[in-house]
């Protein structure tokens, strides 16, 4: 819906009225103005520019280098950091699992799901989304498609910071809001181009950092020039989210929630209407609408979950106290200097000159005629030692702070002598604190996840130049109300109908003056006549069938192209997450996994190869393993089944005669059986599988697996030992060698 049928709608039965909507913005905006110098505070500490800050200095260049009495002890910043990379680790790993409701592929959908999560620049995202809610008081997240994108770009996310996210604070419950929203400055031309507007009607205003030295309530900078700065050249952008109202296309169809677009250039005096009406961008499997935005607030208000509170007010508190001391102590440090007292006359100018250079070895000479004692001429004047509160002050502050931070000494870098029950202790402690915090990301991810996936539905059904799409629209591309979309057709099906009458009345003709032909060639004109009139239905057919059968292609881990069409997506999943970041002690706890479960896993492969009603009991207990201890990749059991089934088909053709003993279901009879293969034969085969087994491990797991193996034998023990000491880069052929000695004999 354009800004002139927007101008035309009628409001009155709604619940949140454009008049509503600037109310609710004017409180935002105030309630932001107040929290500006808390927020602005936490930024410029984070930043290490909190002198800075407080002396109005932070953006000017006149800020003094000559102030080495402000010191800073910047302690937000590592906590910050910490804690975010705690929190957030290198790889997280979406779990889809089939709901009682899913009717797609949950192993496609999640193979979409962290391909496009798990992407560079997605994962950035979500860290500054995830900082940002630690530094203020939350942050925002907008999820979108481009349908002439291709891949997985096709689906789109921006972050943005918490001052320009409307929410309705005053709600109790999550599910309970009412709506939510972005505000923004958006270029004045980009807004014209969008939505068809007329440059002469839309005001301009300067683009503002809510986080500068701003004067309350106006549009110019303290100390700097308004006329450099970019005064029209931008507009306030409302997107709004009405969860509640419904809203009524010109064809009749009734939305659920609608996705208002309001210009605020001249605040909110008068009656301001929306530029752009439409139903709310995404809906999800169950056919509910969705909006696009998606709020990250880490801890909140007990009573009001909108109200979000910050992991840096915490910590702010000691960080202004440990500044303040640090820079007095620094101050006094830098007023004890020398200072001398000295009677009048005893010394001369060449003697004060002297004295101020205090060069080692000098002796200064007093005049013989002077009465009295050498230690009275020049008297040093004492400064009284920094007080001991002050110092005592900054350790309460500092021990403080470190309550404050919930972090191990470890995330921080500290090496500390704790025994295990203190380190225990601290895990617990982090472990409470990151679960409460975790918990609000895996919700926030989730809602970023089910929007995800209704964006990749939406972009695959939204061709973006599917035929018919500008039926409605004017030349100027703007969209015909319902009374013109009437009359537009009216004349198109009389057009049509003429055009037919002409095209009959033409093929009657020649018909009357061409003399009779035989049946046979009389025949093709029909045809060709037939194919004229069903030209146009098939087209159309040909153009839903295209839209319809739009797809994604990705490529999985082992290497092969998977075909996602929409309704592998278009359904309800149970979605979880795990985190599958590696560090050197998970990969060491990996490495002796591996070790333990070796013999036990070659046992119950063994048993799974003979076959019977225990292989599947055996299959099932590799699955686990393999889950439960992470194991490598070749050795999950499908990637196992791949290669037999390879290795089977490089067989000779004598061998591949032979039964294969997991496709016996009974045992044959004692005259049918195949003969068994000689005790000698049958172990050379199996120590030939686990040595090709041992070639496709990584280098370090085939050498400790060896050296297990050989633990009886010192010889080859010690070959081992040696190869495992050997450079990174020689332990592949070194594996290689020890095999090929252990294969010839």
């Amino acid at each position: 819906m354009n800004v002139d049928q927007a101008k035309t709608y009628n409001f009155e039965d709604d619940q949140i009225p454009p008049k509503s909507v600037m109310e609710h913005l004017k409180a935002h905006d105030a309630k932001m103005g107040e929290l500006q110098p808390e927020i602005a505070l936490t930024k410029a500490t984070y930043t290490t520019k909190f002198w800075r800050h407080i002396e109005g200095q932070e953006r000017s260049g006149r800020y003094s280098l000559a102030r080495l009495d402000q010191i800073e002890v910047n302690r937000l910043k590592p906590a910050v950091s910490g804690y975010l990379s705690s929190l957030y680790p290198r790889r997280i790993e979406v779990v889809l699992a089939p709901s009682p409701y899913t009717t797609g592929d949950h192993k496609k959908a999640e193979m979409v799901v962290n391909d496009w999560i798990n992407q560079p620049r997605m994962r950035d995202r979500v860290l500054s989304a995830s900082r940002q809610a630690l530094l203020y008081k939350g942050a925002g997240a907008k999820i979108g498609y481009d349908p002439a994108g291709e891949g997985l770009d096709r689906v789109w996310m921006r972050i943005f910071p918490y001052w320009e996210m409307v929410l309705d604070t005053d709600v109790h419950d999550w599910d309970d809001a009412r709506f939510v929203g972005h505000v923004s400055y958006r270029p004045k031309q980009e807004i014209i181009d969008e939505y068809g507007l007329e440059d002469e009607n839309l005001g301009g205003t300067g683009r503002e950092d809510y986080l500068s030295d701003y004067v309350g309530g106006t549009k110019s900078l303290q100390g700097h020039d308004e006329a450099a700065s970019d005064s029209d050249a931008f507009v306030r952008v409302l997107e709004f989210c009405n969860l509640t109202d419904e809203f009524r296309d010109t064809d009749g169809t009734i939305y659920k929630g609608r996705l208002e677009i309001y210009i605020i250039d001249d605040g909110y005096d008068g009656e301001i209407k929306p530029v752009y009406m439409g139903p709310l961008p995404l809906v999800d499997a169950k056919s509910q609408p969705l909006g696009h935005i998606c709020p990250l607030i880490f801890e909140h208000e007990p009573e009001y979950p909108y109200r979000g509170l910050s992991y840096a007010e915490q910590l702010m508190p000691q960080q202004k106290e440990l500044n303040a001391l640090r820079s007095f102590t620094s101050i006094a440090a830098r007023r004890d200097s020398r200072v001398y007292l000295a009677k009048k006359g005893a010394l001369d100018a060449e003697a004060f000159s002297d004295l101020r250079s205090g060069e080692d070895g000098l002796i200064i000479e007093v005049d013989e005629q002077f009465s009295g004692a050498l230690r009275d001429t020049v008297v040093p004047l004492q400064h009284g030692p920094v007080s001991s509160n002050i110092i005592q002050s900054m350790q309460m502050a500092e021990n403080d702070l470190e309550k404050q931070v919930t972090l191990s000494p470890a995330a921080l870098g500290v090496v500390t002598k704790a025994t295990a029950e203190e380190v225990r202790a601290v895990e617990r402690h982090t472990e409470s604190e990151f679960g409460r915090h975790a918990e609000q990301r895996d919700l926030w991810l989730q809602d970023i996840v089910v929007r995800c996936l209704a964006a990749h539905v939406a972009a695959m059904y939204d061709t973006g130049d599917s035929e018919g799409a500008e039926e409605h629209v004017d030349s100027d591309g703007l969209e015909f109300n319902k009374e013109e979309v009437v009359e537009n057709e009216e004349p198109k099906e009389e057009e049509e109908t003429e055009e037919k009458e002409e095209t009959e009345e033409k093929e009657e003709e020649p018909k009357e003056e061409e003399p009779e032909e035989p049946q046979e060639e009389s025949e093709e004109p029909q045809e060709e006549s037939e194919n004229v009139h069903t030209a146009e239905p098939e087209r159309k057919e040909e153009e839903i069938s295209r839209s319809a059968e739009r797809s994604l292609v990705l490529r999985d881990a082992e290497n092969e192209f998977i075909t996602v069409a929409a309704g592998d997506l278009d359904s309800d999943f149970d979605i979880g997450f795990a985190e599958a970041g590696r560090s050197p002690a998970s990969d060491a706890e990996l490495r002796s996994n591996l070790v333990a479960l070796m013999d036990r896993m070659m046992a119950l492969y063994q048993v799974v190869i003979e076959g019977g009603p225990m292989s599947v009991m055996a299959e099932q207990l590799m699955y686990s393993l393999h889950e439960r201890f992470q194991l490598p990749p070749n050795l999950h059991p499908d990637y196992l089944k791949q290669q037999a089934a390879e290795l089977a088909e490089q067989m000779p053709p004598e061998e591949e005669q032979m039964p294969v003993p997991e496709q016996q279901q009974a045992p044959a009879p004692p005259e049918e059986q195949a003969p068994a293969l000689p005790p000698e034969q049958a172990e050379g085969e199996q120590i030939d599988a686990t040595l090709t087994q041992l070639e496709q491990m990584h280098p370090d797991d085939a050498l400790v697996a060896l050296e297990q193996a050989f633990a009886d034998n010192p010889d080859a023990l010690a070959l081992v030992q040696r190869a495992q000491r050997l450079p990174e880069n020689e332990k592949a052929a070194s594996v290689k060698s020890i095999i090929q000695m252990i294969r010839e004999g």
